[in-house]
């Protein structure tokens, strides 16, 4: 063997233990993948393909008759349309408000620290304390939100923000809100610190306003990080359940019933295990559509830079 070919030869083996060293130090993690997340997913597909009930509880194989009622069922696109509002609403009040918020907490004053350390506190207490204070706040009678209106003279001001149909969605829009602008903020903060002092002392030079570095030198700057709190928030508010199930449980008249809180409603209150699989089914498949899109562009804005 000629040296060139044992040197080529060396270079192969080498590249084919580090492959198989790799491999073999992911395999825990792709086995413990496997175990948690691909084996409850085969089950709940399998589940979506047969039809039970507490009556009779042993599943029998109905096939894709499950998915063709979901499709011809008037819930289900109001289902949709109620998740659609939810996370579109709450996802783009916490990027704008979050990113305001980031911009003014960025900014040098007196007891910045203090300010910093307070807002977090929403996004770190439990979903289910969250809520409740929710309730309280919106309680027709004994809330602060109904007192304040009353003290300003507005004529029966006794509203039932979570009880009726008119208002519900919008009271846990605003409480979700309330929780989950604060992750956003020290994301989009931490981002903003990492922007170049450089470029915005040129960008001031050159005869640049608040809002033009703004456009021009922050949001360039952050849109990796505001990208990815994007994926995140989309997903969480998704699949966003305590809060909704605590302030309203999906009423009323069902008109906050969201994917997650309406499988919870068919699998453990009306024990239709099939129907419920083939609605969580559904739902990931539109998670992964999206997922699928955010790379697609994330993949695209890569090759245009």
């Amino acid at each position: 063997m000629s040296v060139t070919n044992q040197r080529r030869w060396q270079r192969h083996t080498r590249r084919s233990v580090e492959a198989g060293l790799g491999y073999f130090f992911v395999l825990p993690t792709l086995l413990l993948i496997a175990l948690l997340l691909v084996g409850p997913l085969v089950k709940a597909f399998n589940s979506s393909l047969t039809n039970s009930s507490f009556i009779n509880p042993v599943p029998q194989f109905v096939g894709w008759d499950n998915y063709v009622q979901i499709v011809h069922d008037p819930m289900f696109l109001q289902i949709v349309q109620t998740t659609a509002i939810w996370t579109m609403a709450v996802v783009i009040a916490q990027l704008v408000l979050g990113f305001a918020t980031a911009l003014l907490l960025n900014r040098t004053f007196r007891g910045r620290a203090l300010v910093r350390a307070l807002i977090i506190m929403p996004w770190v207490c439990p979903g289910v304390i969250a809520a409740i204070i929710w309730r309280v706040i919106d309680d027709p009678y004994l809330g602060p939100l109904d007192g304040l209106l009353a003290w300003l003279g507005v004529p029966h001001p006794n509203i039932a923000w979570l009880g009726q149909p008119q208002t519900a969605l919008g009271g846990l829009v605003i409480a979700a809100i309330w929780k989950g602008t604060p992750f956003s903020t020290v994301m989009y903060l931490a981002a903003l610190q990492s922007v170049p002092a450089e470029l915005l002392e040129a960008a001031t030079i050159d005869g640049a306003g608040a809002w033009a570095r703004l456009r021009s030198v922050i949001i360039p700057q952050t849109m990796p990080v505001i990208r990815v709190i994007l994926v995140f928030t989309i997903v969480w508010t998704f699949n966003s359940f305590d809060l909704i199930y605590v302030l309203t449980q999906g009423g009323p008249a069902n008109s906050t019933q969201t994917f997650p809180t309406w499988i919870y409603k068919l699998a453990f209150s009306e024990t239709d295990f099939g129907p419920a699989s083939a609605y969580g089914m559904i739902a990931l498949l539109l998670l992964m559509a999206f997922s699928l899109l955010y790379i697609w562009q994330l993949n695209r804005a890569r090759i245009l830079d």
